[in-house]
């Protein structure tokens, strides 16, 4: 392992990057802001790697272990330094990470895994199916309150085993040395969409460094605030708050050693953020608000790039505190959603009426719309006697330029119809405790998931037995006969009975509204742009994009001057981890920073690459 560079090397100015890049191949790296950046150091002599300068819109939690991950940034971090058994391409399937290979038996209840040959943690220690076993099997230890616990309770004697019954885990068993196989309670035709597509599939961690751990702790573990062993492309090296995460390559990553030297995630406020990108301090900005995108077109430095998402911008609220229905109907009738859509996304988006978006077969034109209708929305509150004193909450996570641009709309809709808002942004730890962790909230606006890989995903959302923080249903909704209709969508392959079983599903989740207000019906669109200066002839258009959004013909076939800056607009895929976020946009600094390597022969998380890059690898 190559020792960890320092910050202060890649100090330099903007004059001499610009003077020792003049020709070169430009670049692109996922970018962020901090309080004091240093500029990008000349690369010229650097003929085996480069430096990316990554970073995030809102503030950043520092978590570090992969049983407490509910941001974006977390997840980019995870991404880097470990590794799952799968991954999810952008077209939605699934490939290959730890597990080589996997089969599924004919009534899915049975899922082997052929694991990879070789790996090593970062120290040198074989990576074995024991770490996955014990990986596994810490989620589902009560005191480790990991929010993948939920889910992983389907494998069949995993809730004996929560439940202190039972010291093993029957469904999770190893084959021989190369063999994992997991036995669920029931048939789930879903269960790798709904689990590798949103981190139950969890990051393998190493048995021989957290076999030792308090599980009740494990955030502030010195093995989690500094998780230098891993297995992924990358090796922690350090964390400085408001200033940066760092990285650097693992030489022995199983899926080749990567061609960039140096990762650094950096911690910024959003303006400061968009200078540093201007100025050419850093090199992509991972998403910002649409206003700002509008003002960089035609900007000679900077790229704007944005995709179909597969997630739904929307706001938890917390049905145990808000039982009544009524009352979030009313919300969703008192938000003038298309104004919001106009104003705060520029029409980035479009307007769903349930998280059941996809795919195509579960995609349903029936459901309420809630067109607006501020005088029904006022009748429902008078039917249920709504209090117009009481006044609600609204929190987000700082730093989310939308949310801080429709929330202040949404409360002042809010008012017209006779509900008090109340505004309360936090710092993203503290957020992520208040609405995730420790539930003690009235309303949480948020946006991501990966609703349009399978119905089933809504599950995380929505079951009772997903209740936070042991899974992802932060509302605390409950519907029994909603808990059974998603066991039986997952208990069969037919798509005729899976889109009757769902349409159910959908108008159920239409009809009660767990999550409402205007946020909660937006989902993005757009194309992904390749290098404008020397491949204008394969920029794509709006038109003719995959499933999410990405065009098949948006990258260079062949090595070209852009080469390396082509494949790193995949970046913006992995570092999201594929959640894609609702009107998000993508900045891509094309400030002269010279690349030392190609779209064919670079190696960094497999799930970066889009499909027509990896499919030549």
């Amino acid at each position: 392992m190559s020792k960890p560079t320092s910050l202060d090397r890649f100090n330099v100015s903007r004059r001499d990057l610009i003077k020792t890049s003049t020709g070169a191949a430009a670049g692109m790296a996922l970018a962020g802001g901090l309080a004091a950046s240093p500029s990008i150091d000349s690369v010229a002599a650097q003929d085996s790697g480069t430096a990316l300068q990554l970073g995030r819109e809102s503030e950043f939690a520092a978590i570090f272990a992969p049983y407490h991950i509910s941001t974006g940034g977390q997840t980019q971090v995870m991404d880097l330094i470990y590794s799952r058994l799968l991954k999810v391409r952008d077209d939605l399937s699934f490939e290959p990470d730890l597990a080589e290979s996997w089969e599924v038996n004919e009534d899915a209840t049975v899922y082997t895994f052929q694991i990879r040959e070789g790996v090593t943690w970062t120290d040198g220690e074989p990576l074995t199916i024991d770490d996955i076993i014990f990986t596994y099997k810490t989620a589902l230890i009560p005191e480790t309150a990991a929010s993948q616990a939920g889910k992983l309770r389907q494998i069949k004697g995993a809730t004996a085993f929560y439940d202190g019954e039972a010291d093993e885990i029957e469904g999770l068993e190893r084959v021989d040395d190369t063999t994992l196989r997991i036995t669920l309670e029931q048939p789930n035709v879903a269960f790798l969409t709904g689990t590798a597509g949103s981190s139950t599939l969890i990051w393998v961690l190493p048995e021989h460094i957290f076999s030792g751990v308090d599980l009740a702790n494990i955030d502030q573990a010195p093995e989690s605030l500094a998780p230098t062993v891993g297995s992924g492309a990358y090796q922690f090296v350090e964390y400085v708050p408001d200033q940066y995460v760092s990285f650097t390559a693992n030489p022995n990553y199983h899926l080749g050693a990567p061609k960039i030297e140096q990762v650094f995630l950096r911690l910024a406020e959003p303006a400061t953020q968009l200078a540093q990108l201007e100025s050419g301090e850093i090199h992509l900005l991972s998403r910002m608000a649409p206003k700002e995108a509008a003002r960089l077109e035609g900007n000679e430095t900077v790229t704007v790039i944005s995709t179909q998402g597969v997630g739904v911008f929307q706001t938890a609220v917390n049905n145990e505190r808000f039982p009544d229905k009524r009352l979030r109907q009313a919300m969703m009738y008192g938000t003038d959603r298309n104004a919001l859509l106009e104003a705060v996304l520029l029409g980035q988006g479009e307007l769903v009426f349930s998280t059941v978006i996809g795919p195509e077969w579960a995609v349903f034109d029936d459901l309420n719309t809630y067109d607006f209708d501020p005088e029904k929305a006022r009748a429902l509150l008078e039917e249920m006697a709504w209090d117009s004193e009481q006044s609600i909450e609204l929190t987000w996570s700082k730093g989310s330029q939308t949310v801080e641009l429709a929330a202040p709309v949404f409360q002042q809709q809010m008012a017209d119809i006779g509900i008090k808002i109340e505004l309360a942004p936090f710092e993203s730890a503290a957020y992520v405790d208040k609405v995730v962790n420790d539930p003690d909230f009235d309303m949480a606006w948020f946006g991501g998931g990966s609703y349009r890989l399978d119905p089933d995903v809504s599950s995380n959302y929505y079951m009772t037995v997903n209740w936070t923080p042991n899974g992802g249903n932060t509302t605390h909704y409950s519907n029994e006969e909603l808990d059974q209709l998603f066991l039986d969508g997952r208990a069969t392959s037919d798509i005729d009975t899976r889109r009757e079983i769902y349409h159910q599903v959908a108008l159920i989740l239409n009809e009660d509204v767990p999550t409402s207000s205007g946020g909660r019906t937006i989902r993005s669109s757009g194309s992904i742009a390749s290098c404008r200066d020397c491949c204008p002839d394969r920029t794509s258009t709006s038109g003719g994009t995959s499933r999410t959004g990405a065009s098949p013909n948006s990258f260079p076939a062949t090595r070209c001057r852009h080469s390396g800056g082509s494949a790193l607009i995949s970046l913006v895929q992995t570092l999201r981890s594929g959640q894609p976020w609702v009107g998000t946009f993508f900045v891509v600094s094309l400030y002269r920073f010279q690349c030392s390597f190609s779209s064919r022969s670079s190696h960094l998380p497999w799930s970066i690459w889009p499909r027509e890059i990896r499919s030549r690898r």
